[in-house]
């Protein structure tokens, strides 16, 4: 898998994105000893393919899961507490599809192992499963601020 700010093995900064030295995130609260760096977030290269270049479409795709991911996220917390195992499966599936759009492969996995426990008919452990899904869905949004997404179009 790629990397979003530079290629494995690479330390150069030709690439339109920002400084490695600003890749690294620092988590404030209690999981302050946790770093978020792009390269375990999003392989924005590889979405760049997957777009043909384009990285207004890539930018906009981003843009609208980021504007519904709360609310699909809210929406996901009632249905686990209503029980409804075959909403949270639908919803989970369409998050984990949404994402896949630009290899945001850990809230892609989040997505799979919450809409697979509901497809098993069950929600025991759905919660925490949830939990996981928001935080990662928290690291994207701090990786995503971060992108130059002019930089990028000029040198994909």
């Amino acid at each position: 898998m790629g990397a979003l700010f530079c290629r494995r093995g690479s330390r150069t900064r030709n690439d339109g994105l920002v400084p490695l030295s600003r890749t690294s995130l620092a988590r404030k609260g209690p999981m302050s000893q946790k770093v978020i760096t792009p390269h375990n977030v999003i392989d924005l290269g590889t979405a760049m393919n997957n777009m043909d270049g384009d990285t207004e479409l890539l930018s906009e795709i981003v843009g609208i899961f980021l504007d519904t991911a709360e609310d699909q996220i809210r929406s996901l917390r009632e249905n686990i507490a209503a029980g409804d195992v075959q909403a949270v499966a639908i919803d989970a599936h369409g998050m984990k599809g949404a994402a896949s759009n630009f290899c945001a492969d850990a809230f892609v996995k989040a997505s799979l192992n919450l809409e697979l426990l509901a497809k098993d008919g069950s929600l025991e452990g759905a919660d925490s499963l949830l939990d996981t899904m928001a935080e990662r869905l928290e690291e994207l949004r701090e990786v995503l601020v971060v992108v130059n997404w002019d930089e990028l179009a000029r040198n994909h």
